[in-house]
C-alpha cells in the first residue's frame, strides 16, 4: 500500500451522509488518537465524528491511522480493519486452505492470515507471501515466503506448486498501477479455486481520485471481468461501505477454462 499525498477535503462529494462542521478549516472530532499538537491539531467536540462523510473518514484513516496505528501482534498492518473482517468471513465460508498474499510490507497481514487459517483449518491452513524484500519478522511455520517479483514466471510457478490441490484465495496488494494489477490478475487467476476469491486491494485510490496512483486496482478489476467470465465482482462483500477494495472482491464462479 503506497503512502498517499491527500487532497484537501471536498464537501460536495456524493458520498456525503450528513453535514460537517468546520473550525478554521479543520475537521472537528472527539478522537482519542494523539493528534493534538501542531498546525493540524484536531479540535475535539463530543459526537463530531458522526458528522463526517465517508470520504472524510477515509481521508482521516489514510492520513492518521493506517500507516502507524494498525498493528497485529505488534507488527504494522497496512489494512482497513473492516476489510480484514470480511477476509476472515470469506476464508471460513469458502473453506480456504491456502492464501497467496502478493505484497507483504512489514508482515502484519501475513501473521494475521497465518493465525486465521491455522484457527480455521488447523495444520492444513497455510499462507504463501510474495514480495521483493522480506520483512523483519519471524515467519510462522505455516507461512512460505517467496522473495521475488510477483510477475516473474518462476515466482508464479512456485506459488502454483505450493497451492496445487488446495482451496486457494489470492490477495493482491503489491504494485497498484492498473496495467500491473491486470497482468497480475491474469497470471494468478488460474490458481484461485472455484467458489473462492481473488481480492484486489486498494482500489480506494480510484474512488478517492488520488491522481498520482490512478488508474489503479479498481480499474484493473473492472477490466479483468470484461475479459474473463469465470469471475464476477461480488459487491455484497462491501457491506460495511468503508472498504479499501471497492469492486475488488472477485469470486470465481466456474473452473478455469470452462465455458459458460
Amino acid at each position: 500500500m503506497p503512502t498517499l499525498a491527500l487532497p484537501k477535503f471536498t464537501f460536495s462529494d456524493r458520498a456525503r451522509v450528513v453535514g460537517i462542521q468546520l473550525l478554521t478549516g479543520r475537521i472537528t472530532g472527539d478522537f482519542d488518537d494523539g493528534q493534538c499538537d501542531g498546525p493540524n491539531r484536531v479540535v475535539r467536540r463530543p459526537g463530531a465524528h458522526l458528522e463526517m462523510t465517508l470520504r472524510e473518514w477515509t481521508e482521516r484513516y489514510q492520513r492518521e491511522i493506517v500507516f502507524t496505528n494498525v498493528r497485529y501482534r505488534g507488527v504494522s498492518t497496512w489494512k482497513n480493519v473492516l476489510d480484514l473482517w470480511v477476509l476472515q468471513e470469506i476464508s471460513w465460508e469458502t473453506d480456504v486452505e491456502c492464501v497467496i498474499e502478493i505484497g507483504v510490507r512489514y508482515g502484519g497481514t501475513s501473521l494475521w492470515l497465518s493465525d486465521t487459517l491455522r484457527n480455521f483449518r488447523g495444520p492444513t491452513g497455510s499462507v504463501i507471501s510474495i514480495d521483493l524484500e522480506a520483512p523483519a519478522i519471524q515467519w510462522p511455520a505455516n507461512v512460505t515466503f517467496i522473495c521475488g517479483d510477483s510477475m516473474a514466471e518462476s515466482v508464479v510457478e512456485e506459488a502454483r506448486s505450493l497451492s496445487r490441490g488446495r482451496r486457494t484465495m489470492v490477495i493482491a496488494d503489491g504494485d497498484h498501477a492498473a496495467a500491473h494489477v491486470l497482468q497480475e490478475m491474469k497470471q494468478y487467476a488460474p490458481l484461485v479455486s472455484t467458489g473462492c476469491y481473488f481480492v484486489v486491494e486498494d482500489g480506494i485510490v480510484d474512488v478517492m481520485h488520488w491522481k498520482e496512483y490512478t488508474p489503479g486496482p479498481m480499474v484493473a478489476a473492472e477490466q479483468f471481468v470484461t475479459e474473463n467470465d469465470e469471475f464476477v465482482i461480488d459487491r455484497t462483500r462491501e457491506k460495511f461501505l468503508l472498504t479499501y477494495s471497492p469492486r475488488g472482491f472477485l469470486k470465481r464462479i466456474r473452473p478455469s477454462g470452462q465455458t459458460a
